[in-house]
């Protein structure tokens, strides 16, 4: 049920979105019924095919974060110390970390211009012998056309991960976001739009490399080979189970509110959505705005409104900003751009009509004032 939110600088709308009951404590009652709690539970795989079911993929696996998957899906493509990986400059924090962890080098790659997809010249120039896998990056569940780079890594022999955390029910060219790449890893995270509280999951269409992270992920199945205990708890199974069928009404839902904002937006102002293909749709895990000129005011304009970006509210920067990969450095002035330029603004569906009326004015009254400046 949508909630009635108090519109002040006190207390702006609630960006973080809490599903309404969908029947998971009866899910939840039945593994307690089973008793068997763990990763072992039967509704484990119940779970998985029909994760893989929902999004046209032929396996799935379930783990207990998003961060998890990404982590074994490197180690599946023999991401090492003395490797690289190509990482969007964009990330954030959970999608280059991984990397690190395996004791590998991250390579950040600039985006094409007012894109999410990676530039193929950046691309081709940063590819060496030591590539072992390029990261890909549906960020703010926005669509990424990355076709312009595919032949590059064929011919490279270099494979695709897509980090699709936040891109539950996106479409590029028609298809799910999560299923272009030999591998796409979701995270389950409370904030998501498939929320487990933690968790996560990888979609793949290649058997040999489910195999392969299945086994990583599950002890080696404790025979004798290495692997790590990245399991999925029955009851959070049992949480995404249930919601996932409410998946699609929350995206219908969410793409309504966005278009709403965007139908008020003034033509030709200084405000207008983050480019995306005729064949893609977003998510909307956020609304994504473009300020095409005077992007400090303009996002001081949304920070003093309430609605902070995420280059405000978060700090976001390009990935080799951050401390932790500062000495990775290098120029990506796409991505630089994309950082400061975008305005992220909640469109979930628990936000009540007079929430998404405010959100509206808020924003055709900031691009009208800067319009005019």
């Amino acid at each position: 049920m949508p909630t009635d939110i108090a519109h002040d600088l006190e207390n702006p709308v609630d960006d973080r979105y809490s599903p309404p009951p969908c029947g998971e404590l009866d899910e939840i009652r039945a593994v307690l019924d089973d008793g068997r709690l763990s990763g072992g539970a039967q509704i484990l795989p119940v779970y998985e095919r029909t994760l893989a079911h929902r999004f046209g993929a032929a396996r799935a696996i379930a783990v207990n974060s998003g961060t998890s998957v990404l982590h074994a899906a490197l180690i599946a493509f023999d991401v090492r110390p003395g490797t690289e990986v190509l990482v969007p400059a964009t990330a954030p924090l959970p999608t280059a970390m991984p990397i690190l962890t395996c004791g590998a080098t991250p390579v950040p790659v600039d985006t094409l211009p007012n894109s999410l997809a990676l530039d193929p010249t950046d691309v081709d120039r940063k590819l060496t012998a030591r590539t072992r896998a390029a990261i890909t990056l549906p960020l703010w569940g926005y669509p990424n056309d990355e076709r312009a780079i595919t032949g590059l890594l064929a011919d490279a022999g270099v494979p695709t991960i897509e980090d699709a955390a936040q891109a539950h029910g996106t479409r590029i060219a028609n298809q799910h976001a999560g299923t272009l790449g030999r591998v796409g890893c979701f995270s389950t995270h409370d904030r998501k739009l498939l929320s487990t509280g933690e968790g996560g999951f990888i979609l793949t269409n290649d058997q040999e490399l489910a195999d392969r992270i299945d086994y990583y992920t599950h002890l080696g199945h404790l025979r004798g080979g290495h692997g790590v205990n990245y399991k999925l708890a029955g009851p959070l199974a049992a949480i995404g189970l249930r919601r996932l069928t409410h998946l699609d009404a929350q995206l219908t839902q969410r793409r309504r509110n966005a278009e709403r904002i965007l139908a008020a937006l003034p033509p030709g102002g200084p405000l207008r959505e983050l480019p995306y293909g005729v064949q893609d749709k977003p998510n909307y895990y956020n609304l994504v705005l473009i300020a095409t000129a005077r992007q400090p005011e303009i996002a001081a304009a949304f920070h003093a409104a309430g609605l902070s970006p995420d280059s405000i509210r978060w700090r976001y920067q390009p990935l080799y900003h951050q401390p932790l990969f500062q000495p990775y450095a290098t120029a990506c002035p796409n991505a630089e751009h994309l950082a400061t330029a975008t305005i992220q603004l909640p469109v979930h569906p628990q936000l009540a009509e007079k929430s998404v009326a405010w959100i509206t004015d808020q924003t055709v009254r900031i691009a009208q004032e800067e319009t005019a400046a």
